[in-house]
């Protein structure tokens, strides 16, 4: 049996554990930040320049209202999780924003950038900006939003192919919220681990995308708890329950 000490909880996160916070989705439902705009516009690497004004203007938006949204409870539990259990919890999320940190969580792995940052394009450097809103008028166009647009490499894609490849029977995978559009989390983590690890899909839509990608037949993941993020990591649920006995041993 494997002691309990070796034993990892690797959590990744997407839109839906923001979104019950008020932090509008980029892909899915009308409320997705891409319903009213179209992708190549403000997020391609390739039209950035030409639609530079036109990004900053969405990004600035995006920014700023994080000011008024603020962690919830399954921000918080992951946080405790990672503070009790230290560096047995690791937790790897596409959002860009920083609810995770605000909540408490002392390391966050961002795979798709911080929006709370600037890179400066010319001089390879990410500046730092809080929440607020980038005078773009008054730069040259070569400072972009630290978020990963298409077109470009997501350089935290190397760390999490290693994680992937590393995960064993030793390792309980936790995916909260993810369309798994961009990044197939549960795939990914069942094929790396060669179909050892106990990887927990929380996602509360009825159709799983893997009946769409894969088949019905198919399951990438042990159990798909068909529940929003903060149901699943309340005291008491079934999530927890195993998350907390998994590490307790």
């Amino acid at each position: 049996m494997t002691h309990p000490d070796n034993r990892r909880l690797i959590i990744f996160t997407g839109a839906g554990i923001s979104a019950e916070s008020g932090v509008p989705t980029f892909r899915t439902g009308p409320d997705g930040l891409w319903h009213n705009h179209r992708i190549e516009d403000v997020c391609n690497i390739d039209t950035f320049e030409q639609n530079y004004d036109l990004v900053h203007e969405f990004y600035n938006a995006r920014r700023t209202a994080l000011q008024g949204v603020n962690p919830n409870p399954a921000h918080q539990a992951i946080a405790d999780l990672q503070q009790q259990h230290g560096e047995r919890v690791r937790l790897m999320t596409t959002n860009v924003d920083d609810l995770h940190e605000r909540a408490g969580s002392p390391v966050v792995e961002h795979i798709h950038g911080n929006l709370l940052e600037l890179v400066n394009l010319a001089e390879g450097e990410i500046q730092p900006i809080g929440y607020e809103a980038f005078d773009h008028a008054a730069h040259p166009p070569h400072f972009k939003p630290n978020v990963v647009f298409f077109g470009e490499v997501a350089p935290v894609y190397r760390d999490l192919f290693e994680l992937m490849n590393s995960l064993s029977s030793d390792d309980l995978v936790l995916v909260v919220g993810s369309s798994e559009s961009v990044v197939q989390f549960c795939l990914q983590a069942y094929q790396g681990s060669g179909g050892e690890a106990i990887i927990l899909y929380v996602d509360p839509t009825e159709t799983c995308p893997y009946d769409r990608m894969l088949g019905a037949g198919f399951k990438p993941y042990t159990e798909h708890f068909r529940m929003g993020a903060v149901e699943a990591l309340s005291q008491g649920s079934d999530v927890r329950a195993w998350v907390e006995e998994w590490l307790q041993g």
